[in-house]
């Protein structure tokens, strides 16, 4: 068990993989930015259905959720490479407990994807069903003309898997936290 919690990995590693995950997030915003960007084919409107669901509550919550996912997802994980690169660089030291660098990095990871795709969902579905059924060919696209009741019903099943992913990316930056400080204790 000991050996478990006593194993080592070499910092400027674990500063890599942080470098590739924002990369992999990088990719994954210009997805967000395709859903938000992309005229969707057949629309009646002028106008993007897309934007302008985004432009009013609950589609709001694509914006704030690839905001976030820029914050979090790209720049946070440059800002984990930084201090693991520079625990090597300015303190010598050169390892750093495994486990607890698992944990941090792959469940920062791995939160910022569950709340932000959730987020993202939540705001598209909600925007979509608050869109007038005459911007939209059929209505089996999800432009209902829906009230606040029928959008906060559509987008409920979204709020537990978003809290988990945010209590994830918390719990893991404390880990991260709390690995960086035994690192450098040694």
């Amino acid at each position: 068990m000991s050996s478990i919690f006593s194993s080592q990995i070499p910092t400027e590693r674990v500063a890599k993989w942080c470098i590739y995950l924002a990369l992999i997030n990088t990719l994954l915003a210009v997805l967000y930015l395709g859903v938000l960007l992309t005229p969707e084919p057949g629309l009646k409107s002028d106008i993007f259905s897309i934007a302008f669901a985004g432009a009013q509550f609950p589609g709001t919550w694509m914006f704030i959720a690839f905001i976030m996912h820029i914050l979090v997802g790209i720049l946070g994980m440059i800002g984990w490479a930084a201090i693991y690169y520079f625990s090597t660089a300015l303190f010598k030291k050169e390892n750093t407990n495994k486990l607890l660098s698992y944990v941090s990095v792959g469940g920062t990871f791995l939160g910022v994807l569950i709340s932000t795709w959730m987020y993202f969902l939540a705001g598209f579905i909600g925007g979509r069903a608050m869109l007038p059924s005459n911007t939209c060919y059929v209505l089996v696209d999800g432009c209902l003309n829906a009230g606040m009741a029928i959008v906060n019903a559509l987008i409920s099943w979204t709020v537990i898997p978003t809290g988990a992913g945010m209590g994830l990316v918390a719990f893991a930056t404390l880990v991260g936290l709390l690995n960086i400080f035994l690192t450098l204790r040694k």
